[in-house]
């Protein structure tokens, strides 16, 4: 296996720290690997506690928040390593499943490959098996998954307009796959989710889900070539905002419609103009995602 250079963004997570990186330290050997911690001005004892308790991990201590995105971005500038394996703070690594997502990188075009997401509530249900052990998905998997840093680079990143989470994922992806390249979701390996735990102790529903909203937004409109889906996208977003408002009486997507609508002109503007190797519709067909799906994101 390639060495690997393991990219953790971190914002107050001391606990899932402690239980996330010794699984993480079993599966790597730091005398070929590295693991970096990306601290997005935590208010806890990350720091400290990485200092004490985990060693041989590289911290970055950023002094202000920069958001999800950024906080990776700056991860895979620092990274040593051609492959870069991110995960959030509060997922969870299995035996062998690093190693099944690196066979995928003898492929050229592969951009990136993630496992499945199993919750830590044994209660929830396990994703369904699909016909075949692996198959393309249209979204980065931002979550946990291994990358190409070189391509990562070259596509940008994650962009900073989706700051401060959510829809970062599926830009990218989507950039990825209008460059020519793929992305693997692997069904042989799976990943365990501690259930959002981070998000949902810095953010409130409401917030998040406005957020979700917005971004929703931006990404259409950033990304859309064809009318159609540009129409369709219009569409969705309005009944999103109207329905919620008028059968649950909540108003998060109405007001991250309303967010979004205000920077519209500066989003249009951001728009890639380089000549796409896939069209919108080869995009959605090459990584078997439906508008449906998409839409309902």
């Amino acid at each position: 296996m390639q060495p690997i250079s393991a990219v953790i963004p971190n914002r107050d997570g001391v606990e899932i720290l402690r239980r996330t990186l010794p699984p993480l330290l079993q599966e790597l050997s730091l005398e070929r690997d590295e693991i970096i911690v990306i601290d997005d001005a935590s208010e806890d004892d990350s720091v400290g506690m990485l200092g004490r308790e985990f060693p041989t991990v590289r911290v970055v201590a950023l002094e202000r928040n920069v958001g999800f995105g950024a906080a990776c971005n700056l991860g895979f500038e620092r990274a040593r390593h051609d492959l870069v394996l991110l995960l959030n703070s509060d997922m969870e690594v299995t035996p062998g499943s690093i190693a099944l997502l690196a066979e995928h990188f003898e492929d050229p075009d592969v951009f990136a490959t993630g496992p499945e997401y199993w919750s830590d509530d044994p209660s929830k249900p396990r994703p369904p098996r699909g016909p075949t052990d692996w198959w393309p998905q249209l979204g980065a998997p931002a979550g946990g998954g291994l990358f190409r840093r070189d391509k990562f680079l070259e596509l940008g990143g994650f962009d900073p307009l989706y700051y401060p989470f959510y829809w970062e994922d599926v830009d990218l992806g989507w950039n990825a796959w209008r460059s020519g390249l793929t992305i693997v979701y692997d069904t042989r390996c799976h990943f365990v989710h501690l259930e959002s735990a981070t998000i949902r102790k810095l953010y409130s529903a409401s917030y998040v889900k406005r957020i979700r909203a917005r971004n929703r937004c931006f990404f259409g409109w950033k990304n859309f070539q064809s009318p159609w889906l540009r129409r369709r996208h219009s569409l969705s977003l309005v009944r999103r905002a109207l329905g919620g408002l008028l059968r649950r009486g909540d108003a998060s997507d109405l007001l991250g419609l309303c967010d979004a609508w205000r920077h519209r002109r500066a989003i249009m503007r951001s728009r890639r103009s380089d000549p796409a190797l896939r069209t919108d519709e080869q995009i959605l067909a090459d990584s078997c995602t439906s508008l449906c799906l998409l839409l309902s994101l």
